[in-house]
């Protein structure tokens, strides 16, 4: 029997809305009509437009920072108004997520685990008179869905009938995998402002390897079988590690190896994106 987790007011939100008008406020304000004393909070509403793949990830880097009882709305939802299940999960962490099943659950179903999961019941959870519209879910299901829970005004079970964990909608997420000196794995995800890249390589390969700091290793990035990018790079420990404009590889904050330059956009200076066609290898020289 799956154990229910108390929440605690904690409504943190996730979109591709941006902030070129009043949709994430639209949001905040039902949250509000549910309950003044959520403690509303954003993680992004920058995710790229669509991108389901992205939105995972997201949740995966920020709710293991978040305590048992949160609740997370996730609104990207290319298949808004159509047959695709609204639904609501509860991870082995205790957070709760609502969200599209669309792909959004993908990392978290992977790394942490789901052990329950319910549809949401419009009938009982959706703003009164919104019926007629069908493009904005985002307000009128989860975030209503999101701030009843939150607030206690429902459980768990009230959000509606109870699914299978295991027909959770997830995307491929292919392993790093080591040959000789080498590993060999994809960009995951880029970091938007600093202009990183996120490999899907664990640190502890390094071990592995027999790779300390302040050594270099070589770095291949491929997109669909084409070399883009191939250096030698140092290992370190910061930024502060390598000259200003000179590349280096490092742990980001989540158990991952990244790739950056110091004080430029390694995204931007060498064209590279992320997805399955961009693979990278690290390999002990």
């Amino acid at each position: 029997m799956v154990q229910l987790v108390k929440t605690n007011k904690v409504l943190a939100f996730q979109s591709y809305f941006g902030l070129l008008e009043g949709t994430v406020a639209q949001m905040y304000g039902v949250a509000m009509g549910v309950d003044l004393d959520l403690k509303l909070m954003d993680i992004t509403h920058n995710i790229e437009v669509f991108n389901t793949w992205d939105a995972s990830y997201s949740l995966f880097q920020t709710c293991p920072a978040f305590p048992s009882g949160c609740v997370f709305v996730s609104v990207i939802d290319p298949g808004v108004g159509t047959s695709r299940k609204s639904v609501v999960a509860l991870t082995k962490a205790g957070h709760y997520i609502v969200t599209p099943d669309n792909g959004t659950l993908t990392h978290l179903v992977k790394h942490v685990g789901v052990t329950a999961l319910r549809e949401i019941d419009e009938s009982v959870n959706r703003v009164k008179g919104s019926e007629n519209s069908h493009v904005f879910h985002g307000r009128d299901v989860y975030a209503y869905t999101g701030a009843r829970l939150a607030a206690g005004v429902i459980d768990f079970e009230g959000v509606g009938p109870e699914l299978n964990p295991d027909d959770i909608i997830c995307h491929p997420t292919p392993e790093a995998a080591v040959s000789g000196n080498r590993v060999d794995g994809m960009i995951d995800i880029l970091d938007p402002l600093f202009g990183m890249i996120w490999t899907n390589i664990p640190i502890a390969v390094f071990e592995v390897l027999n790779i300390d700091f302040d050594t270099m290793v070589r770095v291949t990035i491929k997109y669909k079988g084409e070399t883009r990018y191939e250096k030698d790079v140092l290992y370190g420990k910061s930024f502060g590690s390598v000259k200003e404009g000179e590349d280096i590889i490092y742990n980001n904050e989540i158990g991952y190896f990244a790739v950056g330059t110091n004080m430029k956009s390694f995204v931007d200076k060498y064209n590279i994106q992320s997805g399955f066609d961009w693979t990278i290898s690290l390999e002990r020289i």
